[in-house]
């Protein structure tokens, strides 16, 4: 019997930085297996099988979260107040291996039934569009967020090995999606330092503006030794990507990029919220997308509310604490008191400290 994926429904890891912290995946591996995935290491070091999600155990955790008016853990708040949901986050969604199970059209299907707010992220949208009767039905809570990196067609070659959706194949979907009032963006990620250029940042903008699609995100390089190493098998040059990627020859190129996105009237999701400076998100997520109920306790909320609002730090603390994510962690992140970790310090937003005593 086919072991099934328990945990689909989680909270990201790194929700102090996410919007978009509330996460769902129908499956536990993605068969595409792209190059550029840090995703992937967590499959070749824990279990490398396909374990579709166990639709009525995510059923039964939705429908017992969206009651309980007493929750305790970040991810009961995020159901009891139906936070956006991610969907797509370790796992493609719409990845072949669903053309088989058919969970993520179970979870649609839910979805729609609560009419919970969504944003879906994938490379398979020619999968996608098999369930445009359901998309249909929850556009007025929905965003479509396919990933197509800087590098268009020469990505889909190299790191997804043609194993998705043909990337101008996606803005076409896309661009139909979108006349017909669905909420779209496109997800950029990864935009990889000494890899990619400017310059097919820009095409990228280019196509964008042609097919009428809104937003575009920034997300440089997860880079750790699993990528490196695969990259590196690739004939990619790894030493050019390792100095391209320190901050200070990644700031004055990410800039240009912004400063890109400004000339084509492109709105820009930029997660690395450091190296960005005083650049804030027009959006209420880093993806670009303004989504209806997105999770607060992070630093791009934050950043917000103190650079461009004024807001005092102790009211925006307060504004931002939703219950989701670890308050301790949102606190130090916030206060510069994790030296192991970029916080807003490294901004150079200056926060001075008070009382701090609220709940």
């Amino acid at each position: 019997m086919m072991k099934l994926l328990k945990n689909s429904l989680l909270i990201r890891g790194d929700s102090v930085t996410c919007p978009l912290a509330f996460s769902l995946d129908t499956y536990s591996n993605c068969e595409a297996d792209c190059v550029a995935c840090h995703f992937r290491r967590l499959n070749y070091v824990w279990d490398k099988s396909l374990r579709p999600m166990d639709v009525e155990h995510f059923k039964r955790t939705l429908a017992n979260g969206v009651k309980n008016n007493n929750p305790k853990s970040p991810l009961a708040w995020a159901m009891y107040h139906r936070k956006t949901l991610r969907f797509g986050n370790k796992a493609d969604p719409f990845q072949e291996a669903e053309l088989k199970f058919k969970v993520s059209k179970e979870a649609l299907l839910t979805l729609k039934s609560y009419q919970w707010p969504v944003v879906i992220e994938t490379k398979f949208t020619h999968i996608l569009r098999e369930y445009e009767y359901l998309l249909w039905d929850m556009k007025s809570h929905l965003h479509i967020m396919p990933i197509i990196s800087p590098g268009f067609l020469d990505d889909w070659e190299i790191l997804e090995r043609k194993a998705t959706t043909r990337p101008d194949i996606r803005l076409e979907h896309l661009s139909f999606w979108a006349k017909r009032g669905i909420r779209v963006g496109v997800n950029g990620e990864p935009f990889i330092p000494g890899y990619h250029t400017v310059e097919q940042f820009e095409d990228m903008l280019k196509l964008l503006k042609h097919y009428k699609i809104p937003s575009y995100n920034v997300y440089n390089l997860h880079l750790n030794e699993f990528v490196a190493k695969r990259l590196h098998q690739e004939g990619i040059d790894i030493e050019k990507i390792w100095e391209a990627n320190k901050d200070e020859n990644w700031k004055p190129v990410l800039q240009q990029l912004i400063d890109l996105a400004k000339k084509y009237g492109i709105i820009l999701g930029c997660p690395d919220f450091v190296n960005s400076g005083n650049y804030v998100e027009a959006s209420n997520t880093c993806c670009g997308v303004d989504v209806d109920n997105p999770c607060r306790w992070n630093v791009i909320m934050m950043k917000k509310l103190l650079l461009i609002k004024g807001v005092p730090f102790e009211e925006a603390a307060k504004m931002c604490w939703d219950g989701v994510g670890n308050y301790e962690e949102g606190m130090n992140a916030f206060l510069g008191k994790d030296s192991n970790k970029y916080n807003l310090r490294d901004c150079g937003i200056m926060i001075e400290e008070k009382g701090l005593g609220f709940n």
